[in-house]
């Protein structure tokens, strides 16, 4: 079992079952096979990967918890190698989580690691996200997508319920403000929420909460 994989999740407050664990460590275990072959996420190894990735976006889950109900649909938008999605996915397993990701060879490896964890509440879409059906999610999450600017969150409010949520995972709050002011007449009011990754103090790392 990943010692830096439990320990973040302790210190994080996160109480998983030991298959959640395992599936994270499946998860792990998938990524850096595929790395082999094609470079899906820059880690070296499983610690990195376990820290870089799985708890960065693991980080969010207090917040995320308050942003929807059991029955809410969440959408991991350009879900890339499969964070945040997948972490939250085991994170909150009676919601049901579609990973956007327009990559062939991307989602090839996301419909695999699905099936390698036995993930019942994800799927995984090929497409364009212009091409997603319009007012879908309850919640939309993203991480390294793209910076806000006024033809994404076009984008990203199309395929969002009323009254729905944006959470997206950003790094320097003096970008995240030059981004909003950006986006300032679609977007007039937004909230940052600084996320402390275990492992990762020194980095900073914040959480972008817009509601439609």
């Amino acid at each position: 079992m990943n010692e830096k994989l439990m320990q973040g999740c302790a210190k994080l407050g996160l109480n998983l079952s030991q298959v959640q664990f395992d599936q994270l460590e499946t998860y792990i275990n998938a990524v850096l096979d595929f790395n082999k072959t094609y470079n899906l996420m820059k880690a070296d190894n499983a610690d990195e990967l376990a820290v870089n990735h799985v708890l960065d976006s693991l980080a969010a889950v207090p917040h995320i918890a308050s942003l929807i109900k059991p029955e809410s649909k969440i959408g991991d938008i350009g879900s890339g190698g499969g964070c945040p999605g997948i972490p939250l996915a085991v994170a909150f397993p009676e919601n049901s989580f579609t990973l956007v990701e327009r990559m062939e060879k991307r989602c090839v490896f996301l419909e695999s690691a699905v099936r390698k964890m036995n993930l019942k509440n994800v799927k995984v879409l090929c497409s364009q996200a212009d091409s997603v059906e319009k007012e879908i999610f309850d919640l939309e999450v993203f991480r390294a997508f793209h910076p806000f600017d006024k033809k994404i969150v076009k984008l990203l409010f199309g395929m969002l319920k009323k009254g729905g949520h944006l959470a997206a995972y950003k790094a320097r709050l003096e970008k995240i403000n030059a981004e909003m002011a950006e986006v300032q007449v679609m977007v007039p009011d937004y909230k940052v929420i600084n996320l402390t990754v275990p492992f990762l103090e020194d980095h900073e790392r914040n959480l972008v909460v817009i509601q439609k």
